[in-house]
């Protein structure tokens, strides 16, 4: 068993924010391999699953604002019965340019609020993580605005082929693990 979470902050407002595309590409994967997402009140997330390859794949899109993820995430690792190793977790990263994905086995939250409620909530920076870069301009006066911000029409355009290579990234991490992952996928531009 596998669990993948997408981290976003639920609400029709946030839907296409930067600070969302944790939650863009846990829907791209579950397009692509027809899951069907479903409210779970138990986890307070919107949760699917279905076989990928020789693996059942868990995935969980945390409806808590972004800053508690880590309060749905720590009790369905718990329901799974598995490690923080199976779990490959999906957020932006303004540290990023747009479009560049970074894969790493494990590592710090890096200021994430996120990152930060899950290593919180599970006492362990030990589990795998996509990066997903969403700077799109050299300086940003509000941070807070920027990463809330919606997609600009020209980010819109090229966003199918970032969540295309990060719903491949997840699917090459379940069947082939995060070293494989981290080889075809982590690339740095736009």
């Amino acid at each position: 068993m596998k669990l993948i979470v997408g981290l976003g902050n639920p609400g029709a407002e946030y839907t296409i924010t930067r600070h969302n595309i944790g939650f863009l590409v846990l829907e791209e994967f579950a397009r692509v391999n027809n899951i069907k997402f479903k409210t779970s009140k138990r986890f307070n997330a919107l949760i699917g699953e279905c076989p990928i390859g020789k693996e059942k794949a868990f995935l969980a899109m945390p409806q808590a604002f972004m800053n508690l993820s880590g309060h749905s995430v720590r009790p369905i690792l718990n329901w799974l019965k598995i490690g923080s190793h199976d779990m490959f977790v999906i957020m932006d990263d303004i540290a990023l340019p747009f479009g560049a994905i970074r894969i790493r086995p494990k590592g710090s939250s890096g200021g994430h609020n996120g990152l930060n409620s899950i290593i919180d909530s599970i006492s362990t920076q030990e589990f795998p993580r996509m990066r997903i870069g969403i700077l799109g301009r050299k300086k940003i006066k509000d941070l807070s605005g920027y990463v809330l911000g919606k997609f600009t029409k020209a980010e819109q355009k090229n966003l199918p082929e970032i969540l295309d290579s990060a719903a491949q990234a997840c699917e090459c991490w379940i069947g082939q693990g995060v070293n494989a992952a981290m080889n075809k996928f982590n690339k740095y531009g736009g």
